[in-house]
């Protein structure tokens, strides 16, 4: 049996059907009860559900986990690979789509894309009189983390005429200037959150970080909730500091009802779709799905799938 922790695209369904029995689990993601024991032999994730330790014990059979997108903060890798389980999923195919949300979430904010709509829908057009956007050109871009999307980010930001700084951990070619991630926070008028999840990443912006800022500055995340301290983040609203925040990502997702940072109008949300375009969606699903059949059927999957593979017995 292969398990669906959530919804996948129909052709990657057709992919997993082929090779064995699908099941979808109700919400919320996890694992029933009464899946425990033999018989799952794959787990499949858009990044939904925490795959632990735990997980791997109650499921004898499990050779391969599939996470349909590039981030494995949900899947607890250590483990998998103690238990001799396979990792596969689909890096790099989010990158276009993501830097795309990106950029449209930095100008939705500047632009105040939602207060306008909002306004013109309840028969405000006068809102106009009052209003003031704030334009990219010549305003400072600061992109944190130089991967694929980072730079696919920082590519878009030079288009417009921004001026682009990095932090990196990787080296870089030089087209991209790089700074520290304290000079980045204290010049930028956007900062761009490119990183993965990791435990140095985590609380990366806490409220010291945040007073960096430099007063008005934009932040745009979508990368994860956690790698900003959510707290932090009301503190830099109540204190000028912070100019507004957008976000694909939540700490927790879904967010708590009444959360304050969610409520306030500098805030603009999405949730968690970013990688969710009409070419991207099919093929990290597709990506996945065939990397998973590969593994049940003892082919080799494609090897940009692979973080984890399952030891040969």
């Amino acid at each position: 049996m292969i398990v669906l922790l959530e919804t996948v695209h129909a052709d990657a369904l057709a992919v997993l059907s082929a090779v064995d029995e699908v099941l979808l689990v109700d919400e919320p993601p996890v694992l029933d009860a009464g899946l425990a024991g033999p018989g799952v032999r794959a787990l499949v994730t858009r990044g939904l559900g925490r795959i632990t330790a735990e997980t791997f014990s109650q499921l004898p059979d499990l050779a391969v986990v599939g996470r349909c997108g590039a981030g494995l903060d949900n899947i607890d890798t250590t483990a998998a690979e103690s238990a001799g389980v396979a990792v596969v999923h689909a890096p790099g195919v989010t990158s276009g789509a993501v830097a795309e949300h990106a950029l449209m979430l930095m100008l939705a904010l500047a632009r105040r894309l939602g207060e306008l709509d909002r306004a013109v829908k309840e028969g405000n057009w006068a809102i106009r009189g009052g209003y003031e956007g704030v334009e990219m050109r010549g305003k400072r871009l600061g992109v944190v983390g130089l991967g694929a999307i980072g730079t696919r980010v920082a590519e878009l930001g030079a288009a417009l005429g921004m001026d682009v700084v990095a932090t990196s951990r990787r080296a870089t070619t030089g087209e991209i200037a790089t700074v520290s991630l304290d000079e980045l926070l204290a010049t930028s008028d956007v900062v761009q959150l490119c990183v993965p999840l990791s435990d140095d990443t985590t609380r990366l912006l806490d409220g010291e970080r945040l007073a960096l800022l430099k007063p008005g500055a934009m932040i745009v995340n979508t990368a994860r909730g956690p790698i900003v301290d959510h707290g932090a983040l009301a503190a830099a609203f109540a204190d000028g500091t912070l100019g507004g925040y957008a976000s694909d990502v939540w700490d927790p997702e879904p967010p708590e009802v009444g959360d304050d940072v969610l409520q306030d109008p500098r805030t603009l949300v999405t949730p968690h779709v970013a990688a969710l375009t009409d070419v991207t969606y099919r093929e990290i699903c597709v990506r996945t799905a065939d990397a998973v059949a590969a593994v049940l059927t003892g082919r080799d999957p494609d090897p940009r799938t692979v973080f984890l593979t399952q030891p040969r017995s």
